[in-house]
């Protein structure tokens, strides 16, 4: 499934989500992943499905929970792996934008070292980036990255896309006992 919802967000209230990339298919898997091990791991950027496909379901969808008395705040790209994989993230968000409802997009942040990510990243309202550790060996156990990755270029990725995005932005860490949630990592981190 595609294009699904509403599911209820503490952060982003009624949530249409859109999965645009297949399962597990990511540039990391971490150890805390409620989907288990990453079965394609990747950081080239490719195509998955048709961003006009992806957009038609989401206005039948919206069609759909409009007929049912329901609504949607965000349209969010939170999909079982990693949505900056998809190289058309960018044209499908563009297709989202006339329906007037705000886009988010959870990334674990792997590839904003790249300029064409961050381009596609600025076209959404909020975006979410997960920081889950502030030092590399910490960072390689907890979330297992592809080998390519350099963390020192994800984190400076970040800091560079955070000085010209428009809209909300936020970072998620997801703590583990005995790996990051010691206090000299959470201070790092914070």
């Amino acid at each position: 499934m595609i294009v699904y919802g509403p599911v209820p967000s503490r952060r982003l209230g009624q949530s249409i989500g859109i999965n645009n990339i297949p399962p597990k298919t990511c540039s990391y898997s971490c150890i805390y992943c409620q989907l288990g091990r990453t079965d394609k791991m990747q950081i080239k950027r490719r195509a998955f499905y048709n961003p006009e496909d992806i957009c038609r379901e989401a206005e039948t969808k919206l069609k759909q929970i409009k007929a049912e008395n329901q609504y949607a705040d965000y349209i969010s790209f939170v999909p079982d792996g990693e949505p900056t994989l998809d190289i058309n993230l960018g044209a499908e968000i563009d297709l989202l934008k006339p329906l007037n409802i705000k886009i988010a997009v959870i990334t674990n942040a792997s590839l904003l070292w790249m300029d064409a990510v961050k381009e596609d990243l600025k076209k959404a309202d909020w975006v979410s980036v997960s920081v889950d550790a502030a030092q590399e060996d910490i960072w390689r156990r907890i979330d297992r990255p592809h080998g390519a990755l350099s963390h020192k270029e994800i984190l400076n990725g970040i800091v560079e896309f955070s000085k010209g995005f428009k809209g909300t932005l936020v970072t998620e860490t997801m703590l583990v006992e005995g790996v990051n949630d010691h206090e000299t990592c959470i201070e790092k981190i914070a």
